[in-house]
């Protein structure tokens, strides 16, 4: 039995959550409460066990994420997940170790994965005699690349090489990674000599560094191919970029938006951003097109669902992404005509002046205004 309590100051909104849990076997709903305040107050004063806390995200006074956090201090143990009619807060809820992300109107197909999820996670902790969950290393890549232990401390890197290296090793998921590949990949070009020093420097810092941590042993060093190197994390481990790809796979089976939006806010600005790191181009290049499929897919679904200023804003982080694509002008002039905003599409329609010739440009917006069926180009 999964005990569940959820919040949201729109009462529609937690009548219909409320029904769908009543509905599902093996679910006993607690509290349904209208504000974050009255289900603090819940929370703080019942003794009773709550596995799985749903949380509206915009509500006034405090929002969802920062009553997680707060759920977090006082109740470790219970689960989260986010209920909101907005992408944009993906991000920040997986910073509180969100269990999932549902996107209003929630449908029972995605509270039951919900529900599935947090089964297992509870499942997995009470197999073990109820003894606590073991604390998650945390590894972020998308955005600058960070590692934080279970006890919620940040490995501080002395040099930029350091946090490099442990960057190249992490994401050869678990391959040894030869020092000529190393060499070439944090010192292409350089004299050889040199760089073999500042590997075997960097190398002894960058343990250091781990060990400061309670991270002993991370590094392994074979004599194998003239010497190389690999990464052992201690488990369980977070890895952004690992729940980012099993984000994508569930969309690709279930095509539903939940995972979709988790798998677009937890990319955030991009894989490794602002780093440098030439050995990193070729997985970012592949993580970019990926990322731009799914930004096309998640505008094409609210389209679908006429929800035409929701489409707006992955559309726009499209076509800045992809500013020579002419098809997504036209799509983003099609989608402001959608909305009932002709002056805006005329308005776009003369911003890519900049990017192509005016008689494409042209085209373009007659192309969108003209066509008998907008929508089409989103199908």
């Amino acid at each position: 039995m999964i005990r569940v309590i959820a919040v949201d100051d729109e009462q529609p909104a937690l009548r219909r959550v409320g029904k769908l849990l009543e509905g599902m076997e093996g679910v006993l709903v607690t509290g349904l409460f209208a504000s974050s305040a009255q289900l603090l107050d819940y929370v703080l004063a019942s003794p009773e066990t709550v596995d799985l806390a749903l949380l509206d995200i915009e509500m006034p006074e405090l929002s969802g994420v920062e009553l997680a956090r707060k759920l977090r201090d006082i109740r470790p143990d219970i689960h989260v997940a986010f209920l909101t009619a907005y992408e944009e807060y993906a991000r920040d809820a997986f910073d509180v170790e969100a269990l999932d992300y549902l996107l209003k109107p929630i449908t029972e197909a995605d509270l039951d994965r919900t529900l599935k999820r947090a089964g297992k996670r509870l499942h997995g902790r009470r197999g073990e005699g109820d003894s606590p969950e073991r604390p998650r290393l945390t590894v972020r890549s998308f955005g600058p690349f960070s590692v934080t232990t279970g006890k919620g401390e940040q490995v501080r890197f002395r040099n930029s090489k350091g946090r490099e290296l442990l960057a190249h090793l992490h994401h050869a998921r678990g391959r040894t990674l030869s020092k000529a590949q190393i060499l070439d990949g944090l010192w292409y070009g350089q004299d050889v000599e040199r760089t073999q020093v500042n590997l075997h420097t960097t190398v002894y810092q960058l343990r250091k560094d781990l060990e400061a941590c309670g991270l002993d042993g991370t590094i392994e060093l074979a004599k194998t191919s003239g010497g190389s190197y690999s990464l052992r994390w201690p488990e369980p481990i977070e890895d952004d970029v690992a729940l980012y790809e099993q984000a994508c796979r569930e969309y690709e089976e279930t095509r539903s938006l939940s995972p979709l939006i988790r798998a677009i806010g937890l990319y955030g600005e991009g894989f490794l951003t602002g780093s440098g790191y030439d050995w990193a181009a070729p997985r970012q290049a592949e993580l970019e097109l990926g990322f731009a499929t799914q930004l096309e897919a998640m505008a094409d679904a609210y389209v679908s669902q006429s929800r035409y200023e929701l489409a707006h804003s992955p559309m726009q982080r499209l076509v800045q992404l992809l500013p020579l694509d002419e098809r997504l002008h036209a799509k983003m002039i099609a989608l402001l005509l959608l909305a009932g905003r002709e002056d805006d599409a005329r308005k776009y329609g003369k911003l890519v002046i900049d990017l192509i010739d005016d008689q494409e440009q042209s085209a373009l917006l007659d192309f969108a205004r003209l066509s008998a069926d907008p929508a089409a180009l989103f199908k």
